[in-house]
């Protein structure tokens, strides 16, 4: 939310800034001055850029905007700091919550092919076992947990955050999956009655999994897998603490409080769950938000009015934040995990993909840089 913030305030400057252009005033009795001369476009280096956004506190950066006519790829930094290896365009990182719209998606297709109702409440499908200790979880239906609305709390902060935090730092080599997440907010007071606010919520991805998971009857990944990255060409996407023998990802940083960086890589490899389903690269992120938007073959009209119809919306609902930047309707969504920060981006007018992957999360220089390299290209992508 606070990156959807950032481009409103830079839209709101950009708008008060042509209005006072505009508003000048002039006597025909004066003398006018000469016409200025032509300004020529600043020619922006999107490496040097990345290149200065390098630093003690940000080991690498990968970046990817793709536009018709134009294409840049390229990587800056390290991808880790022991041994010193270069960061490459084609490194592999968790990309957090930018996998939601993945989640989404299948719910989505499930749903128009008639195997799952969106409107159906939880106890349709969950057992008493878990929706015992979740309240108000027999009111909640699918669509309420895809677009936040079904007040369900959010993992991520119980105890303000500590005990999500102590769950992924204890005994790294065991596996951890959506169940294990979910019983952090056991017996927790959701935010609201289910359908009455709005409030960003990973738990009720991992509510989804499992309900998609009785539906398929197997875990949903070999379902996307099927669906979405074979068939797309996904050679660099794998389902996180699922798909581990299909391909490693490289080391990602935590900044301690003493200021000091640590590999964050060996508490993510044995996490399974569907708030961050995904490790990839730019290029496979690229891939799959196109198509999402812009190919009928893969997402139908229907499918895509169930995830971006107005019915539907909030901010990120169904994994899609949707802003306006300079007059562009722009679909992106961040994600954030422990070490690692990316965000997937897509403009449909002016079909231009913009993907970034930095192997640092958690603190505020990694934020601000993230959320400074984005506005950058979006104001030199959209001038």
């Amino acid at each position: 939310m606070k990156l959807t913030n950032t481009f409103k305030s830079s839209f709101i400057v950009t708008i008060i800034s042509l209005t006072l252009t505009a508003c000048g005033s002039s006597s025909s009795d004066e003398p006018k001055p000469p016409p200025p001369p032509p300004v020529e476009d600043i020619v922006l280096d999107y490496q040097d850029v990345i290149n200065d956004l390098v630093s003690t506190d940000i080991p690498g950066i990968v970046l990817l905007v793709e536009t018709p006519t134009t294409r840049f790829l390229g990587s800056a930094g390290m991808s880790n700091l022991e041994t010193e290896q270069a960061m490459q365009v084609s490194d592999i990182m968790p990309t957090g919550s930018t996998g939601k719209k993945m989640i989404a998606l299948l719910a989505a297709q499930l749903a128009d092919e008639g195997l799952l109702n969106l409107d159906g409440t939880l106890d349709t499908w969950l057992s008493d076992d878990i929706l015992s200790r979740i309240p108000n979880s027999y009111q909640m239906t699918m669509r309420q947990l895809l677009n936040h609305t079904s007040g369900v709390f959010n993992y991520d902060e119980i105890n303000d955050g500590e005990a999500y935090s102590d769950l992924f730092l204890a005994e790294p080599e065991l596996l951890k999956t959506d169940i294990d997440f979910l019983e952090l907010i056991f017996d927790h007071p959701g935010y609201f009655l289910p359908g009455e606010g709005y409030e960003y919520s990973s738990s009720g991805y991992s509510l989804a999994a499992l309900i998609m998971d009785e539906v398929l009857g197997d875990h949903h990944s070999i379902a996307m897998r099927n669906r979405f990255f074979d068939p797309l060409g996904m050679t660099s996407t794998y389902y996180k603490g699922m798909e581990a023998s299909m391909g490693d990802f490289i080391s990602g940083y935590l900044t301690t409080d003493e200021g000091d960086l640590f590999d964050s890589k060996q508490f993510l490899i044995n996490t399974r769950k569907a708030d961050s389903p995904v490790v990839s690269n730019v290029e496979d992120m690229a891939i799959f938000f196109k198509a999402l938007i812009t190919d009928e073959s893969f997402a139908n009209d229907t499918v895509k009015d169930t995830m971006l119809g107005e019915d539907n919306r909030g901010e990120e609902a169904f994994g899609i934040g949707v802003v306006t930047y300079n007059g562009h309707v722009v679909y992106l969504h961040a994600g954030l995990t422990f070490g690692y920060t990316a965000q997937s981006i897509y403009i449909e007018d002016t079909d231009t993909s913009i993907v970034l992957l930095f192997n640092c999360g958690g603190d505020d220089t990694c934020a601000t840089a993230h959320d400074g390299l984005i506005n950058t290209v979006l104001e030199n992508e959209l001038k």
